[in-house]
């Protein structure tokens, strides 16, 4: 594992989601809570039996899978033994109080060291679980990401001997050769009640990029690194648009020709400069105002190319910063023009610097994926930008797989810890909820893909967009077109917009943010209880059909660099991270605190016609059916109002940044933890109760 160096810890606004259980009981922060961080949290070793406890899950065999050798003794695998977070129900209570524009704590984040305090493991739990795996054969790491999770690397003979499970392999439908356990891990009896499992004792699912380009092959400008600097306008200072350098849009234009189009900005592509116009926040840049003092992190599982990076900013005039943390291991395949390797972070990267010019943006760096990639690996690198805490806006591109595949309880449960740590946090994250469509992985059924399907951040959906000004918006489904490259020559049917309705993730009657946000096509496939509903995707679209796509510099040396014309939700997740980093950046966010998780506040906007029509471009036409997938009905249609095609539709950003600000201004300006309930937390939990009770006698006071 290793880093570089990154920007230091948010200070306030302007200088910077659940489990399976997703319906915890509406209490306030209880007494317990203490008394629970001082005792039963504490997996101490006691009189307890030291007999083997199994713990946790195993992924199911996914459908046609096939029976193959399995793994050689010798082969290493990563795993991370999975803590449970102190305080539970206590975390999901609090990130939805922090995160509901109708609570009394709104936007009342807590600092790392307060989350640390009251949720993370005990330091003597980490050490007494280390112990025991010590004791198990195993040479467990430090502990990472807030202590909830222990890294391990072994061969499969030394987990055979620890967890006392085997090891099947299969041939995939795919072709892909792939492992798993044979029985659920095992775990000492002293401390078994502090795992929540063990994370990548399968090789099912693997990291996807999610974009489209318009044609299998780059377009090389022959530039010097000097001259494409030379060409950046003038006008190209702080707070400027930034726009296109004339060698960019003489070979894109050139590649899109190569490719049968013509080059056209605002409708066959869209420039930094379209997509200001097109989503309003012109005058934002104009004034200064987009993204300083704000960290936005973009989470990738592939090397990048960061000359590639650098040329484009030098060509478009953007100011941000980029820093580089590498938490994987092994040794990253390098970009190459042929190759594609980093493609995925010049879009995430590049779509950034052009939205938000001034912000930082740090690339996470995971591991590779590869034959002996596990969940494990993604794992860490998901939870990494949040146990940083640096970044306000988080955006992943990647997927994991989708809900039909072999889903892993354990991984599905430790990202929603992250994401609740997040929103306590005050950051937003951002997911693609896919290009293949409603049926998701491009199978003959509906789909919904991980991690979008979670209903702790943002999914987003992607659209075809024509036009600078009100422009012409729809969902992107260009299924029927063989023309398009998904992932650069992986698959040539074109794309639609991810969308549907999780069979794993539903909300408590209590707090559900989709209240009276019934899509066409729903159907309760969560199994939820009475009065409670399943998580239905996206929330909001972007711009994500490669026929309005974004040109791109995605390879670079000394003598030129190679573009692109790429789109997809891969696009659309940072633009919308992005804007949402201009709306912390401002005054109005200095005053009230960072966006945080936005759904709450985004579906009480779409609650008002007025405020719906001011905020959100309603799609209402179209459809997210994915055709080469062999699906052969209609779903998800567009429609007025939410559906799944769309989600609420695409933002108007000119009226959702301020509206992202909402709150009470706080006197000298707004504080991460300096709260009530943040400085509470620092006392005891006994103080914590006592705040949230007079904060919620005096807000019943001023009704």
């Amino acid at each position: 594992m290793g880093d570089s160096h990154i920007p230091g810890t948010r200070i306030s606004g302007g200088a910077r989601s659940r489990t399976l259980r997703i319906g915890a009981p509406l209490v306030v922060l209880s007494v317990a809570l203490a008394t629970a961080s001082i005792q039963t949290a504490d997996a101490a070793p006691s009189a307890a039996s030291h007999t083997l406890v199994a713990v946790g899950s195993v992924a199911p065999a996914p459908a046609g899978a096939e029976t193959a050798p399995a793994p050689s003794d010798s082969t290493t695998i990563d795993v991370d033994v999975a803590l449970q977070p102190r305080n539970a129900d206590e975390l999901s209570r609090y990130a939805e109080l922090v995160s509901d524009p109708k609570s009394p704590f709104y936007k009342q984040y807590l600092t790392k060291e307060q989350v640390q305090l009251l949720f993370a493991p005990t330091q003597s739990t980490v050490d007494n679980v280390t112990a025991a795996l010590r004791a198990q054969g195993l040479n467990p790491r430090a502990a990472v990401d807030d202590g909830l999770y222990i890294p391990v690397t072994a061969t499969v003979s030394t987990l055979k001997r620890a967890f006392r499970v085997g090891f099947t392999g299969y041939r995939l439908a795919d072709g892909r050769r792939a492992f798993n356990a044979t029985a659920v891990p095992k775990l000492d009896g002293s401390v078994a009640s502090a795992v929540r499992g063990v994370v990548g004792l399968d090789d099912f699912m693997q990291p996807d990029v999610q974009y489209r380009a318009a044609g299998g092959h780059g377009k090389r400008a022959n530039i010097s690194p000097a001259a494409v600097a030379s060409q950046s306008s003038a006008a190209h200072r702080n707070g400027a648009v930034p726009a296109l350098c004339s060698s960019l849009t003489t070979t894109i234009d050139a590649y899109l020709t190569q490719n049968g189009y013509t080059g056209k900005d605002g409708g066959t592509y869209y420039s930094p400069t379209a997509l200001a116009s097109a989503y309003g926040y012109v005058k934002r840049l104009e004034s200064g105002d987009d993204g300083q003092g704000v960290s936005v992190a973009v989470e990738e599982w592939e090397a990048p190319d960061r000359q590639a990076i650098s040329e484009y900013e030098n060509c478009v005039g953007s100011h941000s910063k980029v820093s580089y943390v590498f938490d994987g291991s092994g040794t990253p395949v390098q970009p190459t023009p042929d190759n594609y390797v980093g493609v995925e972070t010049a879009i995430d990267t590049e779509a950034v610097a052009a939205v938000a010019p001034l912000a930082s943006i740090i690339d996470y760096e995971g591991s590779d994926y590869d034959n002996t990639f596990t969940d494990a690996d993604w794992l860490e690198n998901f939870a990494k930008p949040v146990s940083d805490d640096i970044a306000s806006a988080i955006s992943i591109s990647w997927l994991i797989g989708c809900e039909s595949g072999p889903v892993d309880s354990s991984l599905e449960n430790s990202q929603t810890t992250t994401l609740e740590l997040a929103a306590l946090q005050g950051q937003s994250v951002f997911a693609a909820s896919g290009d293949n469509g409603s049926e998701g992985c491009a199978e003959p059924q509906l789909n919904v893909s991980d991690p979008a399907d979670n209903a702790w951040l943002t999914a987003v959906g992607g659209t075809y967009m024509q036009g600078l000004t009100n422009p012409t918006i729809t969902p992107w489904n260009d299924s029927f077109d063989t023309s398009a490259t998904e992932g650069i020559g992986l698959l040539d049917n074109g794309g639609a917009t991810g969308g549907g309705v999780s069979t794993l993730h539903s909300f408590p009657s209590e707090w559900n943010y989709q209240a009276g946000f019934i899509a066409p096509g729903y159907s309760d496939v969560c199994g939820a209880a009475s009065g409670q509903y399943c998580r239905q995707v996206p929330d909001l679209s972007l711009d994500g059909d490669w026929r309005s796509g974004f040109p791109l510099i995605y390879y670079a040396d000394s003598s030129g660099y190679d573009v692109l014309m790429v789109a997809g939700t891969s696009l659309a997740t940072p633009i919308l991270a992005a804007i949402t980093a201009l709306a912390d950046s401002s005054a109005k966010c200095a005053a009230t605190g960072p966006a945080g998780f936005i759904n709450p506040l985004i579906y009480d906007l779409a609650r008002d016609p007025a405020t719906y029509a001011a905020t959100f471009n309603d799609e209402t036409t179209g459809n997210n059916a994915y055709i080469p997938s062999g699906y052969t009905g209609s779903l998800y249609q567009a429609a007025k109002g939410y559906d799944m095609a769309s989600g609420l539709g695409s933002p108007k950003a000119q009226t959702l940044i301020p509206a992202l600000c909402t709150g009470a201004a706080w006197p000298g300006g707004w504080h991460v933890g300096r709260n009530r309930l943040g400085e509470a937390a620092q006392q005891g939990q006994a103080s914590v109760d006592e705040a949230i009770t007079a904060e919620k006698a005096e807000a019943a006071g001023k009704r």
